[in-house]
């Protein structure tokens, strides 16, 4: 049976979160509001930037100086240019999963940012055209709306998707869409935790084209 296989961004094809939660800590930190890269992974991993940028307004008062976010995403996007890699085989899983199914990407991170991750690890190509933002619904992930969105879109109802995510809050969504969650173990959030949330765990993207059925 094809299926829509939906593939998050940050975590599952670009392995970002590793060097951006140490640079959001202490970006934050400078604001007044102590956090460790863990509290970051916690707060904000598998989250929009709006979700950042409202929950700064509430513990920093006045919320974040004029040019704050400018200056992050700066930095962000300098270290992404100088450093940033695929997720360990998940090219070649994608390209297999990709001869049997259908494919796309639905992601907590604004247009821009997924043209620049998934360009600069030569991704950007095998999806485009087929790339979902937060910012292309009212309510980002841990709500179903961005996963609804993304398969209304490419054609399919919920129960004909499967979903590989790596946070907690996208777990949570596409369980409430009603999808098959693929929980990639091997990022910043432990595979007890996104079992918890209601995923399948695996290790390894060399995996998922046999869960998958590819």
């Amino acid at each position: 049976m094809r299926r829509l296989v939906i593939f998050d961004c940050d975590g599952v094809l670009v392995d970002s979160e590793r060097l951006v939660v140490g640079l959001e800590a202490e970006e934050i930190t400078a604001l007044g509001w102590t956090l460790s890269p863990a509290d970051v992974i916690e707060r904000f991993v598998g989250r929009s930037e709006a979700h950042m940028v409202a929950e700064i307004a509430r513990h920093v008062p006045g919320g974040a100086p004029d040019g704050w976010h400018d200056r992050l995403r700066e930095r962000t996007h300098r270290l992404f240019r100088e450093r940033l890699v695929p997720v360990e085989g998940v090219v070649d899983a994608v390209a297999t999963v990709g001869e049997r199914h259908a494919t796309c990407v639905a992601s907590s991170g604004g247009h821009d940012r997924l043209r620049l991750v998934l360009g600069l690890t030569g991704l950007y190509d095998t999806f485009a055209g087929r790339i979902h933002s937060a910012q292309d619904v009212a309510r980002g992930k841990p709500a179903p709306d961005l996963f609804l969105h993304a398969a209304a879109a490419e054609g399919f109802a919920p129960s004909g998707c499967v979903v590989v995510e790596d946070s907690v809050p996208g777990v949570l969504g596409a369980v409430d869409a009603g999808m098959r969650v693929l929980g990639y173990g091997s990022g910043l959030t432990p595979g007890a935790t996104l079992a918890d949330a209601g995923a399948e765990v695996f290790t390894g993207m060399r995996d998922l084209p046999r869960l998958i059925g590819a």
